[in-house]
Order: C-alpha cells, then sequence, then structure tokens
C-alpha cells in the first residue's frame, strides 16, 4: 500500500501522521461505537418482548389475572350446571405445614358462569380469607361427559399456562384429576365440601 506525503512524514526518528490518517482512526472508532450501540439494543428490545410475553398482569393481592390466556372451556352452557354443582360451598383439603403454625387448607369454590377458583394455603378462619381475589382463576365445564377444569399459573420459566383437570364430585366429595403436561404432573387429590355462611357468600370473582 502506498501512502502519500500528504498522508505521513516519514523520518528516522518519528511518523507524524496527517489529518486525513486521523480521520480513518476516527471512522473506526465511530464503527465500533455504533456496534456497541446495536448491541445494547438487541438487547434492550429482547427483554422487551420476554416481558410481553411472559410478563403477567396481577392484581392487588399479586395474583396473576391473564387478560390474553384462552379458556376453552368457559363457554359451556348447561341447563342442568346447578344439578351438578353447589356454588353455596367451598371444597377443601387439609394441609400441616412443619414450618407454618395451624392448619392451612388448599380448596376450590365454584361460582356461576363457568368460574371456579383456586385457593391455596388459606386459613380459613380469617375474614377475607375466601374472597377470590386471593385465589388462582379458572373455569369449569359440565357440557361434556367429562367435567374439567382450566386453572391459569404463572411459572417463572413458562410463564402463564394452564393447569389441565378432570374433576367429579361424589357426594360431598370433590375428586380432581390433575392431567400430566410439561409443568405438572398427574395426580388425583380429595376435598371435603365445606357449608359456607352467607357472610362467606358475599365475594365475586374478579376475572
Amino acid at each position: 500500500m502506498k501512502v502519500s506525503n500528504q498522508c505521513a512524514e516519514l523520518s528516522k526518528s518519528k511518523v507524524t501522521f496527517c489529518p486525513a490518517t486521523t480521520h480513518i482512526l476516527n471512522v473506526g472508532s465511530n464503527t465500533q461505537n455504533d456496534i456497541n450501540l446495536n448491541f445494547f439494543r438487541n438487547i434492550i428490545l429482547i427483554f422487551v418482548i420476554i416481558c410481553f410475553t411472559n410478563c403477567a398482569s396481577r392484581n392487588e393481592y399479586g395474583i396473576v389475572r391473564p387478560n390474553k390466556i384462552r379458556f376453552s372451556n368457559k363457554n359451556c352452557e348447561d341447563e342442568k350446571v346447578f344439578e351438578k354443582i353447589d356454588t353455596s360451598v367451598i371444597y377443601l383439603t387439609e394441609y400441616k405445614w412443619p414450618e407454618k403454625n395451624g392448619i392451612h387448607y388448599n380448596g376450590y369454590k365454584f361460582y356461576s358462569d363457568n368460574k371456579v377458583a383456586f385457593f391455596i394455603d388459606i386459613k380459613i378462619d380469617s375474614g377475607d380469607a375466601l374472597n377470590p381475589k386471593k385465589a388462582q382463576m379458572g373455569f369449569y365445564s359440565t357440557c361434556s361427559e367429562i367435567n374439567n377444569i382450566q386453572i391459569a399459573y404463572h411459572h417463572v420459566q413458562s410463564g402463564i399456562f394452564k393447569s389441565k383437570k378432570e374433576f367429579e364430585i361424589i357426594s360431598d366429595t370433590l375428586i380432581v384429576k390433575t392431567l400430566k403436561s410439561p409443568q405438572a404432573s398427574y395426580g388425583i387429590e380429595k376435598y371435603y365440601k365445606r357449608k359456607l355462611t352467607t357472610n362467606e357468600l358475599i365475594y365475586k370473582p374478579d376475572w
């Protein structure tokens, strides 16, 4: 490569670069800055996309309330639904946690319009324990041969997903079968009916 005398003055002791050479160096520096800027822009864009995909809407109690999730069973119109479902009760199963005092419960509460709430780790004797705003939201269907429930959850890795379950009510017992999925293992649980007072029936679902 041949360099003009206008671009460099050569001597035994030094090389002096002219403004043209300095300009070339500045162009290289600016190119690197552009690359760095584009890299950070791409990182921010990826973060925003992940957030919109996985970040869940939550209510004032921090419980997931996804706006766009589709419940395939929410439009069930069963004229005999209230012959099958008692909306004046809650079905509970009892848990004792080693690190917590007292008895805690998980439970299902059915409402009209095919809505169901799944309560996790509640103390049944507290004033607003059965406020459905504190429960996982879901829908149930009695329109097919097998009754089913879909509950919305949020997982750190997979984002929002629906846990699919089948259920039947035999006498005072609710039997719930959780179907196997990438987020849940197969299992069967039993919940037992408890009649609710008038004050406990004042709450309405927020979904």
